[in-house]
């Protein structure tokens, strides 16, 4: 069994590690290099709904090579190597330091973006020092528990048996065809109300699965604790059928997180057929939109007062023949009391040394022009930011830059370090 922690924009060269190369290169068993070659180079939608692969296939020296994107998660091989890919949010001098902060983050911001990582964890489970892997299968059974104690979702069933004594209804037409020698038996039909219904059967299901997966001990037996709690449940033989028929009533909206975990479990963590015969196991964030999701939750946190949508869709640049062209879909559009601030989340670093731009691309410039050019024509004072992760070097206030048309772009940092973490350039003119 080997397991690589390796972190977005790393080296995976194929083979053993060449020598002096830095802790960036990671070699990977032949065998399962070409798996994950396979699996890595299958094309999958992108944040902004573009398709692209989750790692760029290159060449280190002579050896081949992939280099990581800004995908984060587990990639488990049929041979048994495991890949952990973590954001990179911390560089100290100790590298198992890092390791067990990065996923801390991870942690953080996921549970910031959805039902699925909300569940405490047991305060005596160190999750920065788990693999990820197990980690994400731990939140889904916390998640599953939590539902399940609330209580299972619960419908009538129509129950036809042949018993000795009447109960609900004659089954008129199945007893005229009794035959004399078991005429002492009645054909009945009621209704009784039972846990095994689609949402309930997704969920065993789930529960199953992670019995499997898991190599923790501790998760075995809570994952077997619910298995008795669903045992007059039977798992979902039809899963895509049974997610199309889940209809949750007023009652059970608390049965909501497990659905969405048991999707993560069924679906995410599903094998995926990457080509030939390959097949993986994987669960992949992308931390784009991680990212763009764990800065909306701060503003929607820190500034109450706004009003902060993500993704926001329905807009065009132009028309050709009154049809739409170059349709927009800004990050974040912010309505504070002075207007409407349009924003872009940027998962990316910023460069110290390229003074006064700071390595901002002149594409993401133009970008902001055009959504400006949509979003704010009716406003005098237009003001638009980016949004990106504080690096060590940068100025503590970064001059806002003057765009055309009495435009502002706002460089805004988010320090992830910080408990809280804290913007810097919102309020600054």
């Amino acid at each position: 069994m080997t397991h690589i922690v390796a972190r977005e924009h790393d080296l995976l060269v194929r083979g053993a590690k060449p020598a002096g190369s830095g802790p960036s290169v990671h070699g990977v068993p032949p065998d399962a290099f070409d798996e994950l070659r396979k699996f890595m180079q299958t094309p999958v939608e992108g944040n902004k709904g573009q398709t692209e692969v989750l790692a760029r296939s290159t060449l280190h020296g002579q050896q081949h090579a992939l280099r990581l994107r800004q995908w984060v998660g587990v990639i488990c091989t049929p041979q048994g190597t495991t890949l952990e890919i973590l954001p990179k949010t911390h560089e100290p001098e100790h590298l198992q330091d890092g390791v067990t902060a990065s996923r801390t983050m991870l942690f953080k911001m996921l549970a910031a973006g959805g039902n699925n990582y909300r569940a405490a964890l047991p305060a005596d489970l160190n999750a920065a020092g788990m693999p990820l892997f197990e980690v994400v299968l731990r939140y889904a059974l916390e998640v599953l528990k939590k539902a399940i104690q609330h209580g299972l979702p619960h419908t009538y069933q129509e129950i036809l048996e042949e018993r000795l004594g009447l109960k609900g209804r004659l089954n008129i037409p199945q007893q005229v065809k009794q035959p004399h020698h078991r005429m002492h038996l009645l054909h009945v039909k009621y209704d009784e109300f039972l846990p095994d219904r689609p949402e309930t059967r997704l969920a065993r299901l789930a529960v199953e699965r992670i019995a499997r997966l898991t190599r923790r001990n501790d998760s075995k037996r809570l994952a077997r604790e619910l298995l008795q709690a669903l045992e007059h449940v039977s798992p979902s033989r039809q899963v895509k059928q049974d997610f199309q028929s889940v209809k949750l009533e007023r009652g059970y909206r608390h049965f909501a997180p497990a659905l969405d975990v048991s999707k993560l479990v069924l679906y995410e963590l599903n094998p995926l057929t990457a080509g030939g015969q390959s097949r993986a196991t994987a669960v992949l964030f992308d931390m784009n939109r991680v990212y763009e999701t764990y800065v909306a939750h701060l503003l929607r946190s820190q500034f109450p007062e706004w009003e902060v949508k993500t993704q926001v869709t329905g807009k065009a640049l132009g028309k050709v023949l009154d049809k739409s062209v170059f349709r927009l879909r800004p990050d974040l559009l912010i309505t504070a009391p002075e207007g409407v601030i349009v924003a872009d989340t940027k998962w990316k670093r910023l460069d110290p040394d390229q003074i006064p731009a700071y390595g901002i691309l002149n594409a993401d410039a133009y970008q902001m022009l055009a959504y400006s050019e949509v979003f704010q024509k009716d406003q005098s004072t237009k003001t638009l930011w980016l949004i990106y992760p504080s690096v060590s070097g940068l100025p503590e206030h970064l001059p806002p830059m003057k765009l055309t048309g009495e435009r502002t772009l706002r460089v805004v940092c988010l320090d992830l370090l910080k408990d809280p973490p804290v913007f810097t350039g919102i309020h600054e003119g």
